[in-house]
């Protein structure tokens, strides 16, 4: 029997129209608890989820996170890559614990390069809820819980800068 899903009941977490996705309350209430972030590295001043947050127009690449614990959900486009590789220097160069929510593309040159296999680096495959992940609005509010979310894998990848 072959599934079909409409176009109209999809979320707009699956959305490319997106301007900003507001981490699942579930996500970021876990890793919360476990890391006790300091610094929200790719958020909205509508949407971030600590007081010191950086924004794409502030952005995080450029500046030093020395003594932070970093949460960066960046947007699932082009530029993962960036913020994996920043990352990655700030838990090498610094001793700096970064925690990202990205796609798990583990085809990518970025994984390879900054990711897979690298010490001090862990990988957590997210289970997909039964009608996907449900990303928040820029304030908070959740989506329309009849559509379906983001149905495609997420990882949650630490960069363990503790020594």
């Amino acid at each position: 029997m072959k599934r079909t899903i409409q176009k109209n009941t999809l979320s707009f977490s699956t959305s490319k129209t997106m301007m900003y996705l507001r981490t699942p309350t579930e996500i970021w209430e876990s890793l919360s608890n476990e890391f006790n972030f300091t610094l929200d590295a790719c958020a909205s001043d509508e949407n971030h989820l600590l007081p010191k947050y950086y924004t794409k127009n502030n952005s995080c690449l450029d500046k030093d996170w020395t003594g932070e614990v970093v949460y960066c959900h960046p947007m699932f486009d082009i530029y993962i890559g960036k913020f994996a590789e920043k990352c990655y220097n700030e838990m090498i160069n610094n001793d700096v614990t970064s925690v990202m929510l990205i796609p798990s593309s583990t085809h990518t040159r970025y994984f390879h390069k900054y990711i897979y296999n690298k010490p001090n680096v862990e990988i957590r495959f997210l289970e997909k809820p039964v009608k996907g992940f449900r990303f928040l609005h820029d304030g908070g509010v959740e989506d329309d819980t009849t559509k379906i979310g983001y149905i495609k894998p997420l990882m949650v990848v630490i960069f363990n800068g503790k020594k």
